[in-house]
């Protein structure tokens, strides 16, 4: 019969010569499942996925790793006790001691003599097959008995496993009742492992709960009562305050009427209480924050339609003052301009230049108050050179409304903000000082500005009244005006991701402070310097200004006013050594006719579209340094003068004295070399 099981193979190890392959062959002709292990420890891996007979040659006897096959035959269980053949040469083995380990190891073991016959070979090995079935037959026997044993440990073992297993408070209780059939106590009569940690006490069994804890509240009692006399289950929520846990009980009947016994599976829920509480307590405070933010929006949206309101009004303000000033001063001064010429026409020719002198100061007078005006609406320092400048220009400017104000910056100047977030924080900064002197009743303040850790930082502080800013911001009518200022600075930095902090005490000052966080202060910076002036490269010989033919030089006029474009070009047209070969409107537009044309002189005005006139005369100079240029400003401020300077430039002429001085300015620097803004050397 041939038998294919696992269990039921023959093993063979022998490594040496033809035997194993030849045994393996014999053993499958007569139907055996026969495996040859070319190892010790390939025997062992076979033996662990079953085997019936082991069949070994002398010389694998000697083979190094023999010793962790003989371990692991000393391992088999108790009902295995496996065939062990072994092939030996005849005659007293040399190697006796190692047999007597193999018999010890494997217990059954039959010692062939070589050569072995075929019939003698299948013999042995049928011999051992049925002494390993009959094995077998034990172990299947053995793992029954086992079996059932295990069956009926379980079945014994399954209640109380659930019992102690279950991490829930479980106890059987027998109610106790005084002489008038009331429950007055009850005794615990069983108890799991959860129930000391569910309830923190110990050693409970046969003791009354009264003796355990003798204010335990009387509704426990009358609860397991009821149940314990009607038998309906019951599930309820209590709180043990003796105790100090909070419980979710489901409780029921057990044993006959008389007992009395009720079984009670209990859950400490005193957490999920406390959690529940908690989270009633936030939902309190939610609500009230809900309510408080839901008021303060709507405050606040009222406080934007009043802004709104007192932004239309002083918008209107605004336009009256303007329209007054401009009617009232320049409209003014421009008519008596016209009254001035018109007197020159009727001369004599004395009385004639007299009036024309006279006209001529009022229009200088006339640009002076054009150009504070123009700074008062929209600076032009702050566009040009920036906000750290632009603050100690305002610092200046106070002084008009008896406001010292000390102005400190702990900031590089070449730190440059982009010019919405520039314009917003100088008109906050401005108008603090402008409530320092309306609201505070100040004469003295300080602004100190201050860049480090990707922040800025603008202190403004004044030595004026003070005031209570609660008070101030509860207040719905009074001090509007310094109200909404604060309001509207602290909403233009919110929307540029600042904020702004302010301390103010009666009688102490007011301190505010703009923070604003800086994106990039390293670009910033690289990005806002003005573009190097790169000196012209040694000739060799003659300097590139010295020298000049006083033939007819070369302009290109630019600036932004077409108006004041065509009188420039007209002016130096009418002179006879000079030619105006182009006009640009903007500073990109300059350069580019500059690089292209190459003319003697640039005339630049600084305010330009694109690209201002600073920028402008840098690169032009830069890449142009033969060219003369010679900057104008209606703000010819020392700022203007050391930034022309500093690009390049020959001069900075005012615009009002261009008539007067540009042709003067374009001989000067056309036939002498150039000197610092503003002076040119003698002619040679």
């Amino acid at each position: 019969m041939v038998r294919n099981k696992v269990e039921e193979r023959i093993l063979i190890l022998a490594p040496i010569g033809q035997d194993a392959p030849a045994m393996a062959s014999l053993l499958t002709s007569q139907g055996l499942n026969a495996v040859v292990c070319g190892t010790p420890l390939d025997t062992c891996h076979q033996l662990e996925m079953g085997g019936a007979v082991l069949v070994v040659t002398e010389e694998s006897l000697e083979l190094p790793q023999i010793s962790i096959l003989l371990k692991h035959l000393k391992t088999q269980p108790p009902w295995s006790e496996l065939p062990m053949i072994v092939l030996t040469r005849g005659g007293e083995s040399r190697l006796a001691r190692l047999l007597d380990l193999v018999a010890e190891a494997a217990g059954s073991i039959t010692l062939l003599e070589r050569p072995i016959g075929e019939s003698t070979l299948i013999r042995s090995i049928e011999v051992g097959l049925r002494s390993r079935r009959r094995q077998y037959q034990v172990r299947d026997l053995l793992e029954q008995q086992s079996l059932s044993q295990n069956q009926l440990r379980e079945s014994e073992q399954e209640y109380r496993t659930l019992f102690e297993s279950i991490d829930q408070g479980f106890c059987t209780i027998e109610v106790l009742f005084d002489e008038h059939a009331q429950p007055n106590d009850y005794r615990f009569l069983l108890v799991n492992a959860a129930f000391a940690g569910q309830t923190g006490l110990q050693g409970v069994v046969g003791r009354r709960i009264k003796e355990i804890v003798p204010k335990h509240e009387e509704h426990w009692f009358q609860i397991y009562g009821k149940i314990a006399t009607t038998g309906e289950p019951l599930r309820f929520e209590k709180e043990a305050k003796e105790l100090g846990r909070h419980y979710e009980i489901y409780a029921w009947h057990i044993g006959s009427p008389s007992q009395r016994r009720v079984a009670v599976l209990f859950n400490d829920i005193t957490q999920r209480k406390a959690s529940q509480v908690r989270l009633e307590q936030f939902a309190e405070e939610l609500e009230r924050k809900v309510f408080e933010r839901t008021h303060e929006l709507v405050y606040s949206q009222e406080q934007l339609r009043a802004l709104a309101t007192q932004l239309n009004l002083a918008e209107q303000r605004e336009r009256t003052r303007l329209a007054a000033e401009l009617h009232d001063h320049l409209a003014q001064m421009l008519v008596l301009v016209r009254l001035r010429l018109g007197q020159a026409k009727v001369g004599p020719l004395a009385h004639s230049i007299q009036m024309i002198k006279q006209a001529e100061d009022v229009v200088n007078e006339s640009l002076t108050y054009t150009r504070n005006l123009v700074a008062e609406l929209s600076p032009p320092v702050l566009h040009e050179f920036g906000l750290f400048t632009a603050l100690r220009w305002l610092g200046e400017q106070m002084q008009r409304y008896h406001l010292n104000v000390a102005v400190r910056i702990d900031a590089p100047d070449e730190l440059r903000l982009p010019e919405n977030q520039a314009v917003l924080v100088f008109q906050s900064v401005r108008e603090l000082l402008l409530n320092a002197v309306k609201h505070a009743g100040s004469k003295r303040a300080s602004v100190i500005a201050a860049a480090g850790e990707g922040l800025l930082k603008i202190v403004v502080a004044d030595t004026g009244v003070g005031f209570d800013p609660i008070t101030l911001t509860s207040q719905r009518s009074a001090a509007m005006s310094s109200k909404f200022g604060l309001f509207s600075i602290r909403q233009r930095m919110e929307a540029l991701g600042g904020r702004l902090e302010l301390y103010s005490k009666p009688g102490e000052g007011t301190r505010a402070t703009l923070m604003l966080p800086l994106s990039n202060p390293v670009e910033q910076a690289k990005h806002s310097s003005l573009p190097k002036v790169l000196p012209p490269e040694d000739g060799g010989g003659v300097s590139s200004f010295g020298g000049r033919k006083s033939g007819p030089y070369r302009v290109l006029v630019a600036d932004d006013h077409a108006m004041v474009r065509q009188g420039l070009c007209l002016m130096l047209g009418a002179c006879a050594d000079i030619e105006v070969i182009a006009e640009a409107s903007n500073g990109q537009e300059a350069f580019e006719l500059a690089k292209k044309l190459k003319p003697s002189v640039v005339v630049i005005d600084i305010n330009m579209p694109l690209m201002n006139g600073i920028e402008a005369t840098a690169l032009i100079r830069a890449s142009l340094p033969e060219t003369i240029v010679i900057g104008m400003s209606v703000n010819a401020s020392a700022d203007n003068q050391e930034a022309m300077r500093t690009a390049g430039a020959s001069t900075l002429l005012p615009k009002e004295a261009a008539g007067d001085q540009l042709y003067g300015a374009i001989q000067a620097a056309m036939k002498g070399p150039v000197t610092p803004l503003g002076t040119v050397s003698s002619p040679a």
